[in-house]
């Protein structure tokens, strides 16, 4: 039974916190500072709080049981949510839900109430009030703010009871049971309650994975890859500002396009030209869709209503909707520039001059593709390598015939000697020496032992020396194996066609040459086989005073053919330019010195120019490229200005600053490439002129073009068969 007293006190006790909630509601809204009288007035009201919490006191001692009760029912929870009518006070006013407070924060109010009135906010978030508060009120320390529902909540003695018993990790309520134990029905554990497996290995040894996972986090932490995340930027406000700051608006809506206005072709009774003939009603059926540039065919009717109904007519109005709904919209600036304006100021072509810009001289007379073409270094005699097998030697400025050499196959390569009136000519999987019978008032001399002068002769130069042939007690067998056969020299035996010719010695190669070059004091000439099967036989080395051969290159890096070389014009540097590289090598020290990369998935030739300093290569993915060699490795300029692969690319020899490069769309293009002294001064690259002439057989145009040592002249060959001379 419960006494009528303990009845008595239970209101007051519910009196005392809905006073204390109440006063603390209507205390934020007074002024911060108070008078006298409002200090005895507080006072007061403490004295009959501390009255009415002895009464509860004694009404707790009275009934132990209920207050358990009512402790169990706050530990789990079930506490009254304010939804009866007996304890309107306590009742959420906020009636939002769980729609987060972040979207009323640039609100006046923070929700609102049952009876669909605004929740306005009344509790102060500023430093400055909470300072003020916690001198004024002394409950401030228990008092806690609902900012969902804009009041202030004190907690009572048995709240902080039920926090110090959970932040010392013990029940909330005194009265809970813990010697009592829940027995759950484990059937397989019902006679021995533990088991007598052994522990596994992995309960007593660290985790190897947890270990790898540490190891990589501390090593991306000393990389700094992690960083710790970054201090919250601080919440000030101004506090004598006026307007709040305004809310940035949401972009233009762009209106959709509109669709293209019907033409004549859209008409019932279009006119006659707009109509299709057979040809091209069939050319539009096969023609994809998107390709089409109309999407129905043209008929025409006599009157209106003979017109059917459009059977596409859903398809179109669907695919309308779909751009409409799918694709984005964009609203662009124009910008008012001149067009003019983008473009460099190059100078005028006609201050450029002199560069070649029409034909002067045509040498026809092949059947076949000219494969290669050479300007002897007078410039009086031009030879002429086809694959009609033949090599012709042509004098430059009549254009007449002088000689025609007959081989066995094609002639792949031809390049004459700076020095001396004798030509290397690549054929028949041979690289022959060849005397063409031409007379010159200049000769060479070179100095003997002893200082005296004495004249070389194109015969001596030519004659099989004894001491190349194998010494004593040694078997003078031609080498058979690929890779010794590339260095063996061989002299013409008088009495084949080819010594008729005029051909002396020969040198069997490894695979058809496709590029001779010689170094400019006349005794080496370089001979480039990409195809050979010895890696070491795709570029060698010929010494003609010395009738030996050298092998430069073992092994190239990168497993790439070798497609031309060249030498350095002043330098003992030797370059040779592999599929997607320029590699240059010091020939005394026999080291790489640089290697220069290009970008390009196919070099087809290489050209250095007369200063050293600059290299240039032509591509076969139809780009130029040119270094400068003072700077960096990669490519100062990128040019691309044909449509086809670039066949040969070349510097004029002399004086002149021009560069030619030749493609397989049977053009040419000639290039302003002046080079300065001055270092600070970049080189002035501008295009002149586009030779049109050649045409196109079999998917090839121009294959291979070179400039007259002394004039502005430039030689070209066709796979037409011909070759002209551009003045």
């Amino acid at each position: 039974e419960i006494p009528l007293r303990a009845v008595l006190a239970m209101p007051q006790v519910k009196q005392k916190a809905t006073a204390r909630t109440r006063s603390s509601s209507s205390r934020s809204k007074r002024p911060r500072l108070e008078s006298k009288g409002a200090e005895e007035e507080r006072a007061e009201a403490a004295e009959g709080a501390e009255a009415a919490e002895g009464k509860a006191d004694e009404a707790e001692e009275v009934d132990e049981d209920l207050e358990d009760t009512e402790d169990d029912a706050e530990a789990d929870g079930l506490r009254d949510d304010g939804s009866s009518d007996d304890s309107e006070d306590d009742a959420p006013r906020n009636r939002i839900g769980n729609v987060p407070l972040d979207w009323y924060k640039d609100e006046d109010h923070v929700g609102y109430d049952i009876a669909g009135e605004k929740v306005m906010r009344t509790l102060s978030t500023s430093e400055i009030d909470a300072l003020l508060e916690s001198k004024d009120n002394p409950d401030a320390w228990r008092t806690i703010k609902d900012h969902k529902n804009q009041r202030e909540v004190v907690l009572t003695d048995t709240d902080l009871e039920v926090i110090r018993r959970i932040r010392q990790r013990m029940y909330p309520s005194m009265g809970t049971d813990t010697t009592e134990m829940v027995e759950f029905d484990n059937p397989e554990a019902r006679i021995h309650p533990e088991s007598k497996a052994h522990p596994p290995k992995s309960r007593f040894l660290p985790s190897k994975w947890e270990r790898m996972k540490v190891k990589r986090l501390v090593a991306l932490l000393r990389e700094g890859k992690i960083r710790p995340p970054p201090p919250p930027a601080p919440e000030v406000f101004d506090l004598w500002a006026d307007d709040a700051k305004p809310r940035r608006k949401a972009p233009v809506p762009l209106p959709a396009p509109k669709m293209a206005l019907p033409g004549h072709a859209e008409s019932y009774n279009p006119p006659s030209e707009y109509l299709f003939t057979e040809e091209e009603k069939k050319e539009w059926e096969e023609t994809f869709e998107q390709d089409r540039t109309i999407t129905h065919l043209p008929q025409k009717f006599d009157c209106l209503r003979h017109v059917p109904g459009y059977k596409d007519f859903m398809v179109e109005r669907f695919k309308r909707c779909l751009d409409l709904y799918l694709v984005p919209r964009a609203l662009k600036q124009r910008m008012n520039v001149d067009p003019e304006s983008l473009l460099p100021k190059l100078p005028s072509p006609k201050d450029l001059r002199p560069f070649p810009t029409h034909i002067s001289v045509s040498y026809e007379g092949h059947s076949g593709m000219v494969r290669a073409v050479a300007v002897e270094a007078s410039g009086r005699y031009l030879a002429t390598a086809s694959s009609d097998e033949t090599l012709r030697i042509w004098e430059v400025a009549t254009g007449r015939p002088i000689r025609s050499i007959k081989f066995s196959s094609a002639v792949t390569a031809v390049a004459w000697n700076p020095q001396h009136l004798l030509l290397s000519v690549a054929a028949e999987e041979n690289v022959f020496f060849l005397d063409p019978g031409l007379e010159l008032q200049a000769s060479s001399d070179i100095s003997t032992e002893d200082g005296t002068e004495t004249p070389v002769t194109i015969s001596s130069l030519l004659e099989f020396k004894e001491a190349a042939k194998p010494a004593d007690g040694e078997e003078n067998e031609e080498p058979t194996a690929a890779k010794a056969k590339a260095v063996h020299w061989r002299q013409v035996l008088a009495d084949t066609p080819q010594y008729a010719a005029g051909c002396r010695l020969c040198i069997s190669t490894d695979g058809d040459v496709q590029h001779l070059v010689w170094h400019h004091k006349g005794n080496y000439c370089a001979a480039v086989s990409p195809k050979a099967r010895a890696t070491s036989n795709q570029c060698i080395i010929h010494a003609l005073n010395q009738q030996k051969s050298m092998r430069p290159f073992a092994k190239l890096r990168g497993g790439q053919q070798v497609q031309s070389c060249a030498f350095h014009p002043s330098k003992p540097h030797f370059m040779v330019a592999t599929m997607r590289s320029v590699r240059i090598y010091d020939l005394q020290k026999q080291a790489q010195v640089k290697q220069l990369i290009s970008g390009a998935k196919w070099i087809s030739s290489v050209t250095v120019h007369p200063t050293g300093d600059h290299v240039v290569v032509g591509s076969y993915d139809r780009r130029v490229v040119w270094w400068d060699l003072d700077f960096a490795s990669k490519p100062y300029k990128t040019l691309q200005y044909h449509d086809k692969a670039v066949r040969c690319a070349v510097f004029h020899p002399g004086k002149f600053p021009l560069l030619a490069a030749c493609s397989d769309d049977a053009t040419v293009s000639i290039l302003h490439a002046k080079v300065f002294s001055d270092l600070m001064q970049s080189p002035m690259i501008v295009p002149v002129k586009r030779l049109r002439d050649h045409m196109v057989n079999q998917g090839f145009g121009v294959l291979a073009c070179a400039w007259h040592p002394h004039q502005p002249w430039l030689f070209t060959a066709g796979s037409d068969g011909r070759a002209y001379l551009w003045a």
